[in-house]
């Protein structure tokens, strides 16, 4: 594994347009995956869910290369019919759409640089591999006293072209001041044998509310793992809820720290499983 995440690393960086300090930055979180590998049941959190084997047992030669420089073709029969929302299309792994129609335009800010600051290596070995093989990395800022008028859906879908593949997810969210985000996880896949990573900051200032969906019920033989990071000021609120059964196998990872007075968070989860899946929420509140 170590040659080929390697070798493909190589790849990504000779056809993207990184910094020398990107490039520092990924080095570094690459030795950190290849030295300590995919979680395994020797470690705490993930005794019962052994990703490890898991994946060597389902995706057969994994690999880390992830071709974004030939777009996708946007369906619209994937969107969610009779809901008016904003858009954020990933196909593959690469983003295809972003459309903020329903919005003041100056109140909302995207950013496409990497921050090397709120990096979270020092979780897992899983956020290491997402800071070393994400290819854009998007901030999203929602201005002071600003709520989104409709919901943002953030689509998550593969074809069936798409096979043995590591994707790697990441977004950061600044929520200014009195603002609200109503956020939608909505994951589609036709593409069987992934490995799909997907990493969200979320900074919440005083007075602000973020409420994230994640809706995994299309059924597929994928592997993914979500972790949410959410810093939280004063009086602030994020409620996440998750509708797990679509997958193989979802490990979901929501953590809070609720650095201001009065700041709150809650956790659901429904799940829908046969025996041949595995799903797991694991929320830490600090």
């Amino acid at each position: 594994m170590e040659q080929k995440a390697r070798t493909d690393f190589e790849k990504i960086v000779k056809n993207s347009n990184f910094s020398k300090n990107d490039i520092n930055f990924k080095i570094k979180n690459l030795n950190n995956f290849i030295k300590n590998g995919f979680p395994n049941k020797k470690q705490e959190t993930w005794k019962f869910s052994d990703l490890n084997q898991i994946i060597s047992k389902n995706i057969l030669n994994l690999s880390f290369y992830n071709d974004i420089s030939v777009p996708n073709k946007v369906d619209s029969s994937n969107f969610i019919d009779g809901l008016e929302h904003n858009k954020l299309v990933f196909i593959n792994g690469r983003i295809e759409k972003i459309d903020f129609k329903y919005e003041e335009k100056d109140k909302i800010e995207i950013a496409d640089e990497i921050n090397t600051k709120n990096n979270l290596e020092e979780i897992n070995s899983i956020i290491s591999l997402n800071n070393a093989f994400t290819n854009k990395h998007y901030k999203i800022i929602v201005k002071k006293n600003y709520s989104l008028k409709k919901p943002l859906v953030i689509y998550s879908i593969t074809d069936q072209k798409f096979n043995s593949k590591n994707i790697s997810l990441r977004l950061d969210f600044l929520l200014e001041e009195n603002s609200c985000l109503k956020l939608i996880d909505f994951f589609s896949d036709t593409a069987e044998n992934n490995f799909i990573n997907s990493l969200y900051n979320f900074d919440l200032s005083k007075d602000s509310t973020l409420k994230n969906y994640k809706i995994d019920n299309k059924t597929n033989n994928n592997i993914r793992y979500s972790y949410n990071n959410i810093e939280q000021d004063e009086n602030s609120l994020s409620e996440t809820f998750i509708l797990s059964s679509g997958s193989s196998f979802f490990k979901s990872e929501v953590n809070c720290n609720l650095k201001g007075k009065y700041s709150s968070a809650f956790v659901n989860g429904i799940f829908s499983l046969n025996n041949d899946k595995h799903h797991e929420i694991r929320t830490t509140i600090n």
